[in-house]
């Protein structure tokens, strides 16, 4: 059976920057668009999965948010946020793959494109358990079969061996409700800046119990 796992694992840690997928600025407007429109008043984020934090530099622009964290499995692209960071304050940066590790409290967390490299379902439910916050933004590639879609390949787009999960929408809400409120479930992109391989990418904000 494929490592599907150590394979998704092995291309991140070794990526020396940011894959140049197509449609990525289009894409990143979008993301910090949505984003923005939610969390414009919140004073603090954790972006699970942050890569080189095109996000969080993004929304340390356009919103009040005063205190970032950014958790990813890559080094380098770490380092590419610290870089980009500069010397002004506020910026928490951990390598990690964020798993079972706790996680801070913050106003929201987002994970645009993580959840496609958490393969097994109860990994995904261990994740969710320790979200600390009072809004979930999450960003997916699903996929529109009526099952789950594990994938493992070389991609000619990035040159490498990819691995990934495109879960149906109804799985990946499934699994988000039993840990919070799905408030909305949005497609992301156009579909002429969408996947070639018949994927789409969704949003799916989400509230604890409490706040729904």
């Amino acid at each position: 059976m494929p490592n599907y796992h150590e394979t998704a694992w092995n291309f991140w840690t070794n990526r020396e920057e940011y894959p140049n997928y197509p449609h990525a600025l289009q894409r990143r407007l979008i993301d910090v668009n949505y984003v923005a429109k939610r969390t414009r008043l919140l004073n603090s984020i954790l972006d699970l999965g942050c890569g080189d934090g095109s996000l969080l530099l993004s929304l340390r622009e356009f919103t009040q948010i005063s205190k970032f964290y950014g958790y990813d499995i890559s080094k380098n692209l770490l380092n590419m946020l610290i870089n980009k960071w500069g010397n002004c304050p506020g910026l928490t940066v951990k390598e990690t793959d964020f798993l079972y590790d706790m996680l801070p409290e913050v106003a929201v967390t987002t994970s645009f494109g993580s959840f496609s490299y958490v393969f097994e379902d109860e990994q995904l439910h261990v994740l969710l358990k320790n979200v600390n916050s009072s809004l979930l933004i999450v960003r997916a590639s699903c996929t529109l079969k009526k099952e789950n879609e594990l994938i493992k390949t070389f991609s000619e787009d990035i040159g490498a061996e990819y691995a990934s999960i495109y879960r149906t929408v109804n799985n990946l809400i499934s699994i988000l409700s039993e840990h919070f409120i799905v408030s909305e479930v949005d497609r992301a992109y156009p579909d002429e800046i969408e996947s070639k391989y018949g994927t789409k990418h969704f949003f799916f904000v989400c509230r604890p119990m409490l706040f729904a």
